[in-house]
């Protein structure tokens, strides 16, 4: 029997057994009755893990999707973009707003470099209604970006604040109401543990409003986040239902959407301050062991990320070296660095059943193995070095 591959790649992420056993239940009639109470079901538990009490909209899609959903609904062509970006997927939302004729500012920083906020003021002031958007996790560089200061900056200018939660969402504190988020998207592969192909946008009121006002057509059809109030959202609740009845503006992949309630449903059973806790201790962890093997993040101290860690090997090693080995010797799978990092920096993640002591180690025995053969030699145990760290925090 050929042993399972031991997936770490920052998602799609590993998958607890319980949820993969929903996936296999039998499909359901996308506009049945029943398919809507588990509809209405997952959206209720997924407004629990974004800290919202307004509307979720789920979408067959991935998280670059649900961004360019959330731009294609609020943003006319005439529309500000500004978007600091200080990584791959920073650039990307730029480049998905640009692709939709938007005009976009990208206040550009070095990839793992904080956000420069008085740069991003500067550029605001010199738009009338923007759209801010931030990355909160910048994947590539293993870095979280604080979004406290954002909602006030935007609002005072008739703005609206776009985050990418894509990596963070049910691995990271975050609060979309306290913290004034306009449009959060993320999707169901990462730290949230459900298979991939469906993402979510949460909308505030702020933002509904002006979907429901805009004077011009949205900037496409299919992924309209218009259509959900439309179509979906009962009348007692806000919804327009213009048909007199509901039905999802989309054919839902129903076992997924299955899945991804039984996986949200775990993570209630956790709790989700105890999830980030989890999370925040594994990273805490890893970043150990890898210092013990001679790596650093890539991430400024203090800036790490919960859910990837994004590390610079040591001396001449070859990430793709390393990363082939590591497939063919242990059928443990990490991810390169993106952009011209592929050579330099490798990334692991911690994110829903990855953020635990098991996948962890066996992850950081097989580096150190492979590094050691390359002629790396650790300078203390480095699993020894993850449990402690993992205990003392």
């Amino acid at each position: 029997m050929t042993a399972m591959a031991l997936q770490m790649e920052p998602g799609p992420t590993l998958v607890d057994d319980r949820v993969i056993q929903a996936l296999a239940a039998p499909p359901m009639y996308h506009q049945s009755a029943e398919f809507a109470e588990t509809m209405d079901e997952t959206c209720e538990l997924l407004k629990q893990i974004y800290g919202t009490g307004g509307e979720v909209v789920v979408l067959p899609a991935s998280g670059r999707g649900a961004v360019e959903s959330a731009l294609a609904s609020a943003a006319p062509v005439d529309r500000p973009l500004v978007v600091p970006a200080n990584g791959t997927f920073g650039r990307m939302m730029a480049a998905i707003g640009g692709s939709l004729g938007m005009r976009v500012v990208e206040i550009k920083h070095d990839s793992g470099q904080p956000l420069a906020v008085r740069d991003i003021e500067a550029e605001l002031d010199r738009h009338d209604r923007p759209v801010l958007g931030v990355v909160h996790n910048e994947t590539s560089t293993g870095m979280v970006n604080d979004l406290a200061e954002y909602a006030d900056l935007v609002h005072r200018r008739d703005g609206l604040l776009l985050v990418d939660a894509v990596s963070s969402l049910a691995g990271t504190a975050i609060n979309f109401d306290d913290l004034g988020i306009d449009l959060c998207a993320s999707a169901a592969q990462k730290s949230v543990g459900a298979p991939p192909g469906l993402a979510f946008v949460a909308v505030s009121e702020r933002a509904r409003g002006e979907i429901e006002g805009r004077r011009r057509p949205p900037l496409g059809y299919y992924l309209d986040l218009l259509r959900w109030w439309d179509q979906w959202v009962p009348r007692e609740q806000g919804g327009r239902l213009k048909s007199g009845y509901r039905r999802l503006p989309w054919t839902m992949p129903t076992n997924l959407v299955v899945a991804l309630r039984r996986a949200l449903e775990l993570t209630a059973e956790e709790g989700i301050e105890e999830r980030w806790e989890r999370h925040r201790r594994t990273g805490a962890g890893l970043r150990a062991a890898m210092a013990a093997l001679g790596m650093h993040p890539v991430a400024p101290p203090g800036a790490e990320s919960s859910t990837v860690g994004a590390f610079r090997l040591p001396g001449s090693i070859d990430a793709r070296t390393l990363r082939r080995r590591l497939a063919q010797r242990h059928r443990v799978h990490i991810a390169g660095g993106m952009d011209g990092d592929a050579a330099t920096v490798i990334r692991i993640a911690h994110m829903a059943e990855s953020a635990r002591p098991g996948p962890q180690l066996h992850t950081i025995a097989a580096i150190a193995y492979e590094l050691n053969a390359l002629g790396v030699r650790a300078a203390t145990d480095p699993t020894r070095d993850f449990l402690a760290a993992w205990c003392a925090e």
